[in-house]
């Protein structure tokens, strides 16, 4: 099995005088680095690749992990399997309906790809971190990712034109720094790792640029997940909070749900949101439970609510081409928990929920580790919570690489040998923990 790494080498990875060890080797630079480098060059600008987004990187990712001979998740194995058998069942339209009315055949496939790409870039990230973290240098590289995701990536946003609510060019880049798309996510996770882990300028660098994002957006995620971080580091128990968090959310929405007509007259896109959610639920009590499959739409192409002028979502789905038809069938009730209860039904949600939670963090790790994994943990379910993160590819790759992070260090900690006097696990003795020889490395098929 691999090593545990001890928790003082972890914590001097940024010590830019502590020795670094076995650099990443070929299948790292051919194949799953180029593929997140483009990932955080793009930002939302991915779409232009279009359909070469299976190649890369969901089918590169794949390639990686397989060669590497990783085990991989394994509840997320389990969940993706069954939404293939939900999209077979789906095809020959044998699940029960509910208000969907249109159904495309190609939609299934459509909608199937970002969780596809999520295993994908899940396995491919935890069998990368499984070797960074024997090696002793999980945040390798970090400058590069930094650059991409904050300079190309929003430079090449802006280079395309985009608009987000009205906003031009440059205020929309600007405010999508707060947004958790797939650049935002991975440089996320190296800045809260420059904050928790670092004790040189560079934590107060990630402090500065992290307190800096949160104060300017306009998105009240980030916000969160700031609020999240302070409190943290302040000296709040990460995994506590982390719970808090999820209990909070799920508070809220549960509430918040009664409530849907008077939400969307004092804050329209929360009152939407929670439409979504609402009719998603319905649709799992008119299907039992089961749910509705793949290929139809997701969300309503009109909502009226009393006391509000009719809110329209989606266009007349008779006024567009059949391509853009079945882009609509895919957009998703911005819940990816909720969106798997309404596609695979009340089994599909809960295996999708035990996938997630896999990754909380191990109580065993030491208190910075642990605290940077909680809020990275955070991160991610604030962003499929909030978002249909696991149904577009600008960010299911984003919380792929960090999910997979989350994996790999869970299953470190799990490994570890024997807790010593000081309370803190040792590492197995004849591992190399740095310098290493590839050929005294543990063999990759056993984690």
């Amino acid at each position: 099995m691999f090593a545990a790494v001890p928790t003082r080498e972890f914590e001097m990875r940024f010590n830019p005088h502590s020795q670094r060890g076995m650099p990443p080797d070929l299948l790292d630079y051919v194949l799953f680095l180029p593929s997140i480098w483009l990932t955080c060059s793009l930002g939302i600008s991915l779409r232009l690749i279009g359909s070469l987004f299976v190649v890369i990187p969901v089918g590169v990712c794949l390639a990686y992990a397989v060669l590497r001979r990783t085990m991989p998740p394994r509840l997320l194995s389990m969940y993706l399997a069954f939404c293939i058998v939900i999209a077979i069942l789906s095809k020959f339209r044998v699940l029960p309906t509910s208000w969907q009315i249109y159904f495309m055949q190609d939609a299934i496939i459509r909608q199937l790809i970002p969780v596809s790409a999520f295993f994908a870039v899940a396995w491919a990230s935890k069998a990368y971190f499984r070797r960074r973290l024997v090696d002793g240098d999980v945040f390798f590289g970090a400058p590069l990712f930094l650059f991409l995701s904050l300079v190309v990536g929003p430079a090449v946003m802006f280079q395309q034109g985009l608009r987000y609510q009205g906003e031009d060019s440059t205020h929309a880049v600007i405010a999508l720094y707060g947004a958790f798309i797939n650049n935002v996510l991975i440089a996320m996770f190296f800045i809260t790792g420059y904050i928790f882990l670092a004790t040189d300028w560079r934590r107060y660098a990630g402090l500065i640029v992290f307190v800096g994002i949160a104060v300017t957006t306009h998105f009240a995620q980030f916000k969160v997940l700031a609020g999240v971080a302070v409190a943290t580091l302040l000296g709040v128990h990460g995994r506590m909070l982390a719970i808090v968090l999820v209990t909070a959310l799920t508070g809220i929405y549960a509430v918040g749900i009664n409530y849907v007509p008077e939400i969307v007259s004092s804050a329209p896109n929360s009152g939407i949101r929670l439409a979504f959610v609402s009719d998603a639920l319905s649709s799992t009590f008119d299907t039992q439970g089961i749910g509705i499959g793949f290929g139809t739409e997701s969300v309503r192409w009109r909502y009226q609510f009393s006391g509000v002028k009719e809110f329209t979502f989606l266009p007349d789905p008779r006024s567009i081409t059949p391509e853009r038809l079945l882009t609509l069938l895919s957009t998703g009730v911005h819940n990816s928990f909720v969106q798997a209860l309404l596609r695979t039904g009340v089994v599909g949600f809960v295996l999708l929920l035990a996938a997630f939670f896999a990754a909380f963090p191990h109580r065993s790790l030491q208190r910075d580790i642990r605290n940077h994994a909680a809020v990275l943990f955070s991160m991610i379910f604030i962003t499929c919570f909030v978002n249909p993160a696991l149904e577009t590819p600008i960010a299911v790759v984003g919380v792929g690489f960090v999910y997979g992070y989350l994996l790999a260090l869970r299953a470190s900690a799990q490994t570890r040998a024997p807790v010593g006097a000081s309370g803190f696990v040792r590492p197995s003795p004849g591992i190399p923990l740095s310098g290493a020889n590839p050929a005294q490395m543990p063999p990759r098929s056993a984690v």
